[in-house]
């Protein structure tokens, strides 16, 4: 105690020297101390000058550890035997040099002499770095998404203590509250998080230990990267693909998994394609058909829950094809009503299907409708399916009609001169078509008889086009008494039809013509000689009381015979050759009944038509070209006039005008009579005529 008690005293002194020393002596510092950081061990120099000192200026260090008188003067206590005085003492210098610092010479430092009042101080810091970078706990192993996190970062020792910190890379992160264990000088910073995800993944958490003096000592650092188990993440960068047939396509989906997944690929509803090929995340289909479309789906495991899954959806384009079910030929029942035929084809995008006559551009809407099936809607038939990006696909399909005749007459009624011919047409349509087409007759009286082909004038011609058979029959030199309804029949194993003809015959008009023609000229003589006579009693050379001679009408030229129709060889005879009174009574007009046909039985035709077609439906559309026999147009008049006939004129000398007051009338009696001596000689009624207009006038 006797060191301490003396410094003490010595301390006592210099502040009571010091009150009692006037300062008008002038001391002042020349160079205060500084404050300085220095590494525990290194040599520090305190600076400390006056000017103005005197000779008896006591200049005194004190410090640490207890803040004790180190040095008076230029001598230090012995306790303090790293400490001294240096510096050049005429100058004023006493600087204080500590050598091998420890931490307990860190402090405030005061340099002071009694004639300075205020005393200078200095901070001195030794500093002791750290023994390595900080320890870090927790996380050792990987953690799943959705664990807790926690972190401890311990520093290992260093004076002054370190400031921690905790970094997120580069980014501070959390608390900066420490907690210090005072038994190993250490310092403790946690980093908690109560929910690690898969973005957690590899974050690097950096804790920093910085003791303030990055000159001296450098700060220390330690690093924990995390690692964050979780489960797959699939993702696809095409959901829905689309490929043509025949086409390579590859299916891909991208997977985000910790640990590494295992991707396996399967397709909805079905096994995998024969020729895929498996590459991880990737599927290959080589040369895909339609069979492929559909969807996939890749699944992702790594024996974390939930399995990642990724879905394609497939989508193959191929041209239309119809279903090879649509049979080739179809047969229908003639006269059957709503038959309908109905197409069916795939394809992808979806096809139009319509109908089409074949050849034609004429379309319909799937199915195919018919409201009632005719004959004419027999022929070839195509199934279009329509797809865009594919050429169009048809298949053609054969629509038979079968069933009883169905006969079609050009004209309902035949107008025919007298001793014209007379022709009438039938075109029947059927399927089996008839053995043979029968005509009957039907008189005015409603008889009917069946009409054979003779030698009396009638012709029955058939002519077979197709599905068609045209039958024609021919009437040469008409009478009156052809007069009537012609019916065309025809019969086949499904049943018959038959269509009626009225034969209308007209007078020949050549008589009429040239009793019109006379009677023309005889009036164009007569006006002559009433002109004549005037002119003559004008000019006087006519007797008032003479009666006017009118010279006796002679024709100029002899007036030929009108035509008569002519008979054919036996006309007038039964095939024996023996007169028929009934023809010889009709002028041999009437033709013979011929006997009804007994030998023909429709139900001997022998057809069978397996696989007949449902009926539905039929088109009000015709488009079967009928071609007629003989070329002839029906719209053209129904009356058929026989090549050969001719026209007679007959020309007369006309007679003298007949007198006002007498009617001129025909003689012959009814119609009737004179169509009777038409048939007996035309030209003798001509005459007849003539010679009673000459009559009268005169």
């Amino acid at each position: 105690m006797a060191p301490t008690c003396l410094l003490s005293f010595v301390v006592a002194i210099s502040v009571l020297w010091t009150a009692v020393l006037p300062t008008a002596e002038g001391a002042f510092y020349r160079r205060r101390p500084e404050s300085k950081v220095v590494l525990q061990g290194d040599t520090v120099t305190l600076v400390c000058a006056f000017n103005g000192l005197s000779s008896t200026s006591a200049v005194n260090w004190q410090g640490p550890p207890e803040n004790d008188i180190i040095s008076n003067g230029r001598e230090t206590y012995v306790t303090y035997d790293r400490h001294k005085i240096v510096g050049d003492p005429s100058r004023g210098d006493f600087n204080l040099q500590i050598k091998d610092v420890r931490v307990e010479d860190t402090g405030d430092y005061k340099c002071s002499t009694p004639s300075v009042r205020a005393a200078a101080h200095a901070t001195l810091t030794v500093v002791v770095p750290m023994v390595g970078p900080p320890d870090i706990t927790g996380a050792e192993l990987p953690l799943t998404a959705g664990d807790k996190l926690l972190l401890r970062c311990r520093s290992r020792g260093g004076y002054p203590p370190p400031r921690l910190t905790w970094y997120n890379g580069t980014h501070q992160f959390g608390s900066q509250k420490t907690r210090r264990n005072d038994e190993g000088g250490s310092v403790t910073l946690e980093l908690f998080t109560a929910r690690v995800s898969k973005w957690d993944d590899g974050a690097n958490f950096t804790c920093a230990a910085d003791q303030g003096f990055p000159t001296i000592v450098k700060t220390r650092s330690a690093s924990r990267t995390l690692r964050v188990h979780y489960p797959p993440m699939v993702s696809v960068p095409s959901p829905s693909i689309h490929a043509r047939e025949g086409q390579s396509v590859n299916l891909t989906c991208y997977v985000d998994a910790n640990p590494k997944a295992t991707v396996t690929w399967m397709k909805l509803g079905d096994s995998l394609p024969r020729q895929s090929i498996q590459r991880e995340r990737s599927l290959q289909l080589l040369k895909v058909s339609k069979y492929d479309s559909g969807g996939y789906q890749c699944r992702a495991d790594n024996r974390i829950l939930p399995i990642g899954i990724g879905s394609i959806r497939l989508e193959v384009f191929y041209p239309p094809q119809i279903d090879s079910t649509l049979d080739n030929k179809v047969t229908v029942i003639y006269g059957d009503d709503d038959f309908s035929l109905s197409c069916f084809a795939d394809g992808n995008p979806k096809p139009n299907i319509r109908w089409r006559r074949k050849d034609t551009s004429l379309y319909w809407e799937n199915p195919l409708r018919f409201h009632r099936v005719r004959y004419d809607v027999e022929g070839m038939y195509q199934c279009v399916a329509h797809s865009d990006g594919f050429p169009d696909v048809t298949k053609d399909v054969a629509i038979d009609v079968a069933g009883k005749p169905h006969i079609e007459a050009r004209t309902s009624q035949v107008y025919v001169n007298q001793g014209d011919i007379a022709k009438f047409y039938c075109d029947v349509m059927s399927d089996p078509l008839p053995k043979s087409v029968d005509w009957l007759w039907r008189n005015n009286n409603g008889v009917e008889s069946v009409l054979l082909e003779t030698n009396n004038g009638i012709s029955m011609t058939e002519k077979k086009l197709g599905e068609t058979k045209t039958a024609t029959l021919s009437i040469d030199h008409v009478t009156g008494d052809d007069e009537g309804i012609y019916i065309c029949k025809a019969a086949n194993m499904f049943g018959s039809d038959q269509r009626e003809v009225r034969l209308i015959v007209k007078e020949a008009t050549s008589s009429v013509i040239a009793i019109i023609s006379i009677s023309v000229v005889v009036v164009i003589l007569a006006a002559v000689t009433v002109i004549g006579v005037f002119v003559a009693k004008r000019k006087g050379l006519l007797c008032a009381d003479e009666k006017p001679t009118t010279p006796a009408l002679t024709p100029s030229r002899p007036v030929p015979p009108l035509p008569k129709y002519g008979r054919k060889p036996g006309h007038g005879t039964n095939d024996s050759g023996v007169e028929d009174l009934e023809m010889q009574e009709m002028d041999g007009t009437l033709k013979p009944r011929p006997p009804p046909r007994v030998d023909k039985d429709w139900t001997s035709i022998g057809l069978s038509y397996p696989r007949l077609a449902h009926s539905n439906t039929l088109p009000p559309y015709s488009t079967v070209e009928r071609q007629r026999p003989d070329g002839q147009d029906p719209r053209l008049s129904a009356s058929i006039q026989e090549e050969g006939s001719v026209s007679v004129a007959v020309e007369v000398e006309p007679p003298p005008h007949p007198p006002r007051d007498k009617k001129w009338k025909r003689q012959g009696g009814s119609s009737a009579a004179v169509r009777s001596h038409h048939r007996a000689g035309n030209n003798h009624q001509a005459e007849n005529m003539l010679n009673e207009i000459q009559a009268d006038s005169l």
